[in-house]
């Protein structure tokens, strides 16, 4: 009897399982040709024309010819940093997407079948039965990532042998599970396991494989999680080809490949776990989000893909609209956020996202981005965003790699991790308008930096100090790093306080042992325009919406000029064609051999030179100190304190026993701070408060208050502290001056 029992429930089981791999399929097909969205919603009836119109243009008479080849294919050509023949798999797959859509007329086209049918035959011979040589990738993930797609959507129009063909094809160069390795290739890690998630998919749709189904499962599980050394990290980051920031690269596909996942699998036994899914959603909302404005990735997210002409935030907009679609902890802010993309993107999305898109807008979703301070203290990387700003600062230390050089991509940008500071007003200054090949990449803004003929280059690698760092409140912080370039003897402390309405940059310890001068770069601004004016008075000055503010003087410089590039010069791209651009760079000059040199100045987004000039008449902050043993701001405004303390030492009543990067907050009788050990350190650190308060792990005298905070390998840590009343028999010293503005809701970004 449990034998028979045994049986019925396994064949029960397998039953559901066959059952479930259908509803992926059809979830699948369903997706790539748009079913059930509006055909005649705004988006969808521009995607189905675009649809048509590139299907249409690729069959052309004479470029599509009747072998199923196309004339600007070199089907000899090896793979290195591109592969010619790939691009053949990607029109097909665009073949089949149009033969199988409703609401366009090449659906169901006899005609369009065949051409399909005869590129299927060419894969065989330069795909089925070509030996790998050349770049491993296009061999394992590249073409069957499109070849796959075009098989399931062509199932049962083309021959059963022609498919069986290619089949085998893919289960050759795919490997054995989508954890294996390929026939070539390393082992599949971050996005890269998420790819060959998606081979082995089709695959498995393929074929009726519910195994590996749920060997996908299991992978897209394990891969969503924090665990690993490269994919998502805990702070929301993401990493990839080492310790290396990259969540608007890989990271970015990876979260449209993830989320296109989890839609297709939603309701089955191969859907993401729970624990997995509010894991990915975490890096939607955390990481994507916020490394997104306007229709474009920070600058300092996208790795090497800087070097390429039409970088723009795609797969970030494709992460969020269809995580937006499915429910998970984190729905409520991906949805505001995909509204809010959605808002401003200027571009035609393909079909299967158009109709994706559409339901987002008609959900009446409330559209904003994220807002507030976030230090990812696995990546180095801070973001500071308000309404109608952006701005981030990108370093490095001997936990993170600067960048890298591969594919012959991103040849100059040496210089990005050394503390490059990135603002955006309206989204667009830097990107569309070719300001990176203009752009002069020894000076990037923000960077301290020793001027010789390489210091744009292409040297990469990881830090050799341990000091990087950030600590804020979720509205505002303060972060921080000992500068040591890769290549270079220079040296400095640089700090940067992040308030509502401006940034404060404090950087000290400038020494550099080189008859090279040595600069510190305010910044290196796109102008907008010709009649763009520059308002300079006292110690300040404002253009083009953005005010800067000098209150320690210095040798500043002041250069408005146009320069010239190619995309050509940084790689990936064979344009040579001259791009031209008007900046305004503003910078320090130290001069040769300096010793302790210093530099202070704030910038302050959305600014008139009358604005600026009642802003810098206000005095909104304080200076307190900026030298090699602390640095210190105080927002005369809210009264809060932010301290980097680059050894023991104090300022204002506030200590600490080694270095810290401290943030404090206060109102009424309460009193907030938020620290972090830059060093990424174990253990505890001590700070010592002025007054008396009592709290979680406070101890207080009669005029002080010492208090112990985890390092917890750099992570922010809060400690909230009351007033305690003065004893009968000891007076109290006061507590700190009270902000003159009330508390904020406090979001703990780690």
């Amino acid at each position: 009897m449990k034998k028979i029992v045994l049986v019925l429930l396994l064949l029960t089981t397998t039953a559901a399982r066959a059952a479930d791999v259908d509803v992926v399929r059809q979830n699948f097909v369903d997706y790539y040709t748009a079913a059930g969205a509006d055909r005649e919603s705004p988006r969808m009836r521009v995607a189905l024309e675009a649809l048509e119109g590139t299907v249409r243009s690729v069959t052309a008479p004479g470029y599509l010819l009747s072998d199923g080849t196309w004339t600007d294919v070199d089907y000899k050509e090896i793979p290195d940093g591109g592969w010619s023949p790939w691009e053949h798999v990607k029109r097909l797959t665009k073949m089949a997407q149009a033969y199988r859509t409703p609401g366009q007329p090449l659906y169901g086209d006899a005609q369009l079948r065949g051409q399909i049918e005869a590129g299927l035959r060419q894969v065989q011979q330069f795909y089925g039965k070509a030996l790998p040589l050349g770049n491993w990738w296009f061999w394992t993930l590249g073409v069957p990532l499109d070849l796959g797609p075009t098989l399931v959507l062509m199932r049962g129009d083309i021959p059963a042998s022609l498919e069986s063909d290619l089949v085998a094809a893919l289960r050759l160069r795919i490997g054995t599970s989508p954890t294996s390795k390929g026939l070539v290739g390393p082992l599949p890690t971050g996005q890269n396991l998420v790819w060959s998630a998606h081979t082995h998919l089709a695959l498995a749709l393929l074929t009726n494989d519910s195994a590996r189904l749920a060997a996908i499962r299991d992978a897209m599980a394990s891969v969503t999680l924090t665990s690993f050394a490269e994919g998502i990290k805990a702070d929301g980051s993401f990493h990839q080809h080492g310790a290396q920031l990259y969540t608007g690269g890989y990271g970015a596909a990876f979260g449209d490949s993830v989320a296109r996942y989890a839609l297709f699998a939603r309701g089955t036994a191969f859907a993401l776990p729970p624990a997995s899914l509010a894991s990915f959603a975490d890096y939607v909302a955390d990481g994507i989000a916020w490394a997104l404005y306007g229709n474009f990735f920070d600058v300092s997210t996208v790795g090497r893909e800087v070097a390429r002409p039409t970088t723009t935030g795609y797969h970030g907009v494709a992460a969020l609209v269809q995580a937006a679609l499915f429910e998970s902890p984190r729905a409520p802010e991906i949805r505001r956020a995909a509204a809010q993309m959605l808002q401003s993107w200027q571009w035609t999305f393909p079909s299967e996202l158009a109709g994706l898109a559409t339901r987002v807008e008609t959900s009446g979703y409330p559209a904003a981005w994220p807002s507030g301070y976030r230090h990812y203290f696995q990546s180095d990387y801070t973001v500071h965003r308000r309404p109608g700003w952006f701005a981030s600062v990108k370093m490095f230390s001997v936990r993170t790699k600067s960048g890298e050089r591969t594919n012959g991509e991103n040849i100059r940008g040496a210089r990005q991790s050394d503390g490059r500071f990135f603002l955006s007003l309206n989204g667009t200054e830097h990107f569309g308008r070719d300001v990176w090949p203009a752009l002069d990449w020894s000076r990037l803004p923000g960077i301290t930096v020793e001027q010789t003929a390489t210091a744009a280059n292409d040297l990469y690698g990881y830090g050799t100090s341990t000091f990087a760092g950030g600590a804020g409140d979720g509205r505002n912080g303060v972060s921080a790093m000992e500068l040591a370039p890769v290549g270079s003897l220079l040296r400095a402390k640089k700090a940067w306080v992040f308030l509502d309405d401006a940034i404060v940059f404090l950087t000290n310890g400038i020494t550099a042992p080189t008859t090279s001068r040595v600069e510190t770069v305010v910044n290196q601004w796109p102008l907008s325009g010709a009649s763009t004016t520059v308002t300079r008075e006292g110690s300040w000055l404002a253009a083009d919406g953005v005010g800067y503010w000098f209150p320690a003087g210095g040798d500043l410089k002041v250069e408005r000029a146009v320069r010239t590039g190619t995309w050509a010069s940084l790689g990936a791209s064979a344009d040579a064609a001259p791009k031209s651009a008007e900046f305004l760079t503003l910078w320090f000059d130290h001069g040769q051999f300096p010793v302790n040199a210093s530099a202070a100045y704030a910038i302050v987004p959305n600014m008139t030179a009358t604005t600026m000039r009642a802003w810098a008449a206000s005095v909104p902050v304080t200076i307190l100190a900026n030298n090699t043993n602390v640095s210190a701001v105080r927002d005369n405004r809210s009264g809060a304190l932010a301290i980097v303390f680059w050894s023991a030492g104090s300022i204002e009543g506030y200590s600490s026993d080694g270095p810290a990067i401290v943030y404090v907050t206060a109102s009424d009788k309460k009193l907030s701070v938020f620290a972090a050990d830059p060093n990424a350190g174990n253990g505890t650190m001590r700070l010592t408060l002025p007054g008396r308060w009592r709290g979680t792990g406070a101890t207080a005298d009669y005029r002080s208050t010492t208090v112990e905070v985890p390092r917890n390998a750099g992570r922010t840590h809060a400690v909230n502290l009351e007033f305690l009343p003065p004893s009968r028999r000891r007076a109290a010293a006061p507590p700190p001056p009270r902000p003159r503005t009330t508390t904020q809701s406090i979001q703990q970004p780690q």
